[in-house]
């Protein structure tokens, strides 16, 4: 399989080296750009420049990555958005999701750590720090189900519920017997419903609606 192509930005010079080192020393992929601010990223993406993923900090100068978030998805759609980023606030993380963020990783875990969320990734993943998910969780729990939501199929949810807890799209595949082309679908139409355009955002948007059970 061919290196999985990586588009960095982040203002800080030393910790945007380190994770390229990381990143290029795995054979399994490659940085093929790295930016302090994303003024520089769009430039480079309108003069050709491509990605299979996005690692996006959210603290730049200039325009920041909550705002980039949408300009990129429009850009690169085909590319994922992972957010890595010092901020664990709520309004941050909720703002950083709903603006169609593929996942989000706390800076402070390990380069392992990075390198896990990347396969998790590529292998139809829905990557949240532990720390996040648990925020997401504590959060909407105690939230009030939205009254005169469009519901979930019984298998959209199913399909949902198992991915929320960290399946593959693969192994959902496997876990109901089911083809790899059937759980896209039912994916696809739960973001349809649920008015979202990624997993982690379909996965908030349910919880907040009280369409999934995690007691």
């Amino acid at each position: 399989m061919n290196a999985q192509q990586i588009l960095l930005i982040e203002d800080h010079a030393v910790y945007r080296q380190t994770i390229r080192k990381t990143l290029d020393a795995t054979g399994d992929y490659r940085c093929v750009g790295e930016f302090s601010n994303l003024e520089d990223a769009f430039e480079a993406i309108d003069a050709g420049l491509g990605a299979d993923i996005i690692l996006l900090d959210l603290g730049l100068p200039a325009m920041g990555g909550i705002e980039g978030i949408g300009k990129l998805r429009e850009k690169l759609p085909e590319a994922r958005v992972i957010i890595l980023t010092a901020f664990t606030d709520r309004a941050k993380v909720f703002a950083a999701l709903e603006a169609g963020a593929h996942g989000y990783l706390v800076k402070a875990g390990s380069p392992m750590r990075l390198l896990q969320t990347l396969n998790e990734v590529v292998g139809g993943g829905t990557p949240l720090d532990p720390q996040i998910a648990g925020m997401l969780l504590d959060t909407f729990q105690k939230l009030r189900p939205i009254a005169e939501e469009e519901s979930l199929a019984p298998r959209e949810k199913e399909v949902l519920q198992l991915v929320a807890r960290g399946l593959t799209k693969q192994q959902v595949a496997d876990e109901l017997g089911i083809s790899l082309h059937s759980v896209s679908g039912y994916l696809r139409r739960a973001f349809d419903k649920l008015h979202v355009h990624s997993l982690p955002a379909a996965v908030s948007a349910a919880i907040r609606r009280g369409l999934l059970d995690f007691s």
